[in-house]
């Protein structure tokens, strides 16, 4: 695909878009929304901008992103206090998020902004913005988080002289863009000042294509890490639980419930965290468990108002709510996430931090993490769903083989912090050598 053939693309997405929107399409209509009067709120809030401070633009696709990018925003801040913030979403699913959650030291002059369309008018109209009517502030640089590089806006944050890069990198054999047809893309990776990756792996498969890459780490790491030691413990559920061998069934489908079920047996505990629920598919889980004797709680009844409410005796926890699954791996001794037997198993981070031994399905092929867990012994991999239920069978108990593969689970996570300070460092040497030139 060349430029002329991008550009049209993008102008047909953009009619696609509006077209749903006509039909009542959420997602296509908060698409919309979140780009309206994009350039005259930028133009605003770089007027606003205290002298001498400058925009330090930060790129997010979505609400995952946004999670990977807050540890290097974090120390970027720490270390470059004088600069505000330029936080940009591609999806409304990140915009929402964000006015929702926020984070921790944004300030009044930060800013945060939709991604224009990645055409030459949208792109220059915004650029055009972020310098102000005086043209005296600008951007420092942009960094996007992981792979969301555009390159009609590449190339004009370079013929700019805005330094421009990317972190996080995961880089796939056979994925977009580095594929047949792949080519313009390809050619804004080259353009990037810094191209900061997780693993050697990507490295290799870059310079194969001409790109030149550095290793850095993945901040998830950071910012789980974070979570889990600003985490305080829920002492009611840890009352509930009673010393009693502990399983979190993490963002569960069919398949990890029903090897729950069936691998449950008195003197241990659950706690299941669906993926999806509605109260009927609740009520349906909580007469399973009972046709098994397991005397079920449902969560929202004991905490739908009191955050600290005790729990009543039971042998299996149905979690009817959102938010509550990183606190709740505080108590596991295995983690059975979810995801494994669909399009690709969830976060296994969060439980390895908190130090339990992770079991997942077999499908992980996107996530290096997930291979590291199973090579250092911290996590199982189950290629059917027998084989998921024989090992909850063996493992679901407090023995040292499961203690010691949650410590080494644990000690993954913490040995692979420190990315989000690796990259603000790098990408310090990349400003600095192109000022100097």
């Amino acid at each position: 695909m060349g430029r002329n053939a991008h550009i049209v693309s993008m102008w047909i997405y953009a009619a696609v878009i509006r077209l749903l929107a006509q039909f009542g399409h959420a997602k296509a209509r908060g698409w919309i929304q979140m780009r309206q009067g994009n350039a005259a709120r930028l133009i605003e809030a770089t007027e606003a901008l205290p002298r001498g401070s400058r925009w330090m633009w930060f790129h997010c696709a979505s609400v995952g992103e946004f999670e990977q990018a807050r540890p290097v925003m974090e120390a970027w801040r720490e270390r470059h206090p004088e600069d505000a913030f330029l936080l940009t979403f591609y999806s409304v699913s990140g915009w929402n998020a964000f006015a929702r959650r926020g984070m921790p030291d944004w300030r009044a002059t930060d800013h945060v902004s939709a991604l224009p369309l990645d055409v030459p008018g949208k792109v220059n109209a915004y650029l055009r913005a972020a310098k102000g009517a005086s043209g005296e502030a600008g951007v420092r640089g942009m960094l996007c988080a992981k792979y969301d590089v555009w390159p009609i806006l590449t190339s004009a944050l370079v013929e700019n002289g805005i330094a421009t890069g990317v972190f996080a990198a995961h880089v796939i054999p056979g994925r977009w863009p580095f594929r047949i047809g792949g080519a313009f893309q390809q050619a804004a990776w080259r353009r990037l000042s810094m191209v900061s990756v997780q693993t050697e792996t990507s490295v290799e498969l870059l310079r194969s294509h001409g790109i030149a890459a550095e290793v850095h780490g993945d901040p998830r790491f950071d910012r789980v890490l974070q979570a889990v030691e600003a985490h305080q413990m829920d002492s009611a559920l840890e009352q509930w639980v009673g010393g009693r061998p502990c399983l979190v069934v993490g963002s569960g489908w069919a398949p990890e419930m029903e090897a729950a079920l069936k691998a449950w047996q008195p003197g241990l505990c659950a706690v299941v965290v669906p993926h999806e629920w509605t109260a009927k598919s609740i009520e349906d889980l909580r007469k399973k468990w009972e046709a098994r004797d397991a005397q079920s709680v449902v969560w929202s009844v004991y905490r739908g108002t009191d955050s600290r409410a005790a729990i009543p005796h039971g042998d299996v926890l149905l979690v009817d709510t959102v938010g509550e699954l990183l606190g709740l791996y505080a108590v596991a001794d295995i983690a059975l996430v979810g995801g494994g037997f669909g399009k690709g198993v969830h976060n296994t981070l969060e439980p390895a931090a908190h130090g339990a031994v992770v079991l997942v399905g077999p499908e992980v092929g996107r996530f290096r993490e997930v291979k590291e867990l199973e090579r250092a012994g911290g996590l199982v991999i189950c290629s059917d769903e027998h084989e998921l239920t024989q090992q909850l069978h063996r493992m679901w108990s407090r023995t040292e083989e499961v203690r010691q593969a949650g410590a080494i689970a644990q000690a993954y996570a913490r040995s692979s912090s420190g990315a989000g300070i690796r990259i603000v460092a790098a990408w310090e040497k990349h400003l600095a050598s192109e000022r100097a030139s």
